[in-house]
């Protein structure tokens, strides 16, 4: 076991702090952790060649917080380092008030990180074994059960825990010696909280039967880091080899062992920002995607997003744009700022195409697509369905009920920027107005790929379970 020191902080420090770092900032709560970890490094500050803070987020949650922050901002005065004081508010969501107040300190320590600056917080083993144990109650995977890296990328710096040799025990120990004193949160002691419940009831009866249960937590946990940092490659050389614009290539996805599917789709979602499904919604998602026929358009709903497929790609959609019910009124004199999303209209004047200017009244109506238009647009022979139309022109299902349709009073003039009726499209030599759809969305699917697929991808399959 571990024996800690400031020195030997110093050593740690020396291996974990990225390149380049001029200022650690340590995120000081007033416990005993990071009293500990705030006082050794003010000793040894000089010789590791940096700057110092301390930051103290209050989270509001308990009466006593801003008595608590200025024992904290004392503390740091009395050794000599700056000392900044946060105040957040927690929104406590369904993940309970834990939760809730995790994000909001790690929002708030974000912000506050400059470059070439680490972010030093307190973990210990003891944390590490809880983290491990939680994660392993909720079913998490290798992300999950690796739990908190010694190092990692933090806003635009780094955070670095650089306590995961030691118990707290150990900590407590050199607290003790050096006669340093620190405050105990009473939200610590509530066994109602699942962290406290590990923390006072379980960890404990472990210990007394496996006496290293924390540091081997610690070991394991590090190994499966390594497994889960090489899933994540290969998920990387997957999706570089699948991609097409944000999208995924069903046909590569078919020919992967089921793992690798899977974890590919997982990285695939966490790049458009959407937490992964459980594995049994993921396995069930997966299924349904790869056997719909070629013609369906399936839909699977997962946390902020919906994925979609259309014939051979999967879109990642987070939000769609809401469309009124009731038309708008369009000066056409003027741009038409359309529901948020969607961009604007405007009309540009040309000579021989577009709408005919003698034609078109001062104020057209813009509505979306209900069902049922028709349209027989210039240059064609026949009228033909709105309906057909977008399909022929490879408009995406979801976004054909967001294009504006373009009236005067009932008359059909045109279908945003796509097609103007022949009833008042500008004949040669007649001058005309062009519609422009400015920050248009992009409804019709990227170019699908019909080459060979990188070989950088090899379809080594890991096995089908």
């Amino acid at each position: 076991m571990a024996t800690f020191t400031p020195q030997y902080l110093h050593e740690i420090l020396r291996r974990l702090l990225p390149a380049g770092t001029s200022r650690v900032s340590v995120a000081y709560s007033g416990g005993l952790d990071s009293t500990v970890l705030l006082v050794a490094m003010a000793r040894i500050r000089d010789e590791l060649g940096k700057q110092v803070r301390a930051i103290h987020i209050d989270h509001q949650l308990q009466q006593g917080s801003a008595h608590w922050a200025k024992r904290c901002e004392r503390t740091a005065v009395e050794i000599g380092v700056p000392f900044r004081h946060v105040r957040v508010d927690v929104n406590v969501g369904s993940d309970g008030v834990e939760a809730g107040a995790r994000r909001a300190r790690y929002e708030a320590l974000r912000r506050e990180m400059n470059e070439e600056e680490a972010l030093l917080t307190a973990h210990h083993a003891d944390d590490q074994l809880e983290t491990v144990l939680l994660a392993l109650l909720r079913g998490a995977g290798p992300r999950g059960l690796s739990a908190s890296p010694a190092v990692r990328s933090f806003g635009p710096g780094s955070l670095v825990r650089p306590l995961l040799d030691f118990t707290r025990t150990d900590l407590e120990r050199w607290a003790r010696e050096e006669r340093l004193t620190w405050v105990a949160d009473p939200m610590n002691e509530s066994i109602s909280y699942d962290r406290n419940y590990l923390r006072h009831e379980i960890v404990p009866r472990l210990r007394t039967r496996w006496p290293a249960a924390a540091l081997n937590a610690v070991r394991s946990a590090a190994l499966v880091h390594e497994s889960a940092q090489l899933l994540e490659t290969l998920a990387d050389i997957d999706l570089r080899s699948l991609a097409v614009d944000g999208c995924l290539d069903v046909s590569g996805l078919r020919e992967m062992s089921p793992p690798r599917r899977r974890n590919v789709l997982r990285h695939w979602l966490r790049s458009h920002g959407v937490r992964a499904p459980s594995a049994r919604r993921l396995a069930a998602i997966d299924h349904d995607m790869l056997v719909a026929q070629h013609d369906r358009v399936p839909a699977a709903r997962v946390e902020g997003a919906v994925i979609r497929r259309h014939r051979n790609l999967l879109y990642c959609i987070s939000t769609l744009p809401q469309v009124p019910d009731a038309a708008l009124s369009w000066d056409v004199a003027s741009s038409l700022v359309l529901p948020p999303g969607l961009g604007e209209l405007r009309l540009e004047p040309t000579v021989g195409g577009g709408i005919a200017t003698a034609s078109l009244p001062s104020t057209l109506r813009v509505a979306f697509r209900r069902g049922g238009e028709t349209l027989k647009a210039a240059g064609d022979a026949h009228r033909r369905s709105l309906k057909k139309r977008l399909q022929q022109a490879n408009i995406l299902p979801w976004w054909r009920g967001r294009l504006p349709i373009i009236y005067a009073g009932d008359r059909l003039v045109a279908v945003g920027d796509l097609w103007v009726s022949a009833q008042f499209a500008a004949q040669a030599g007649e001058s005309g107005l062009r519609v422009v759809w400015v920050d248009k969305p992009a409804m019709q699917p990227p170019m699908e790929r019909t080459n060979e697929r990188s070989a950088q991808a090899p379809r080594a399959s890991f096995g089908t379970s």
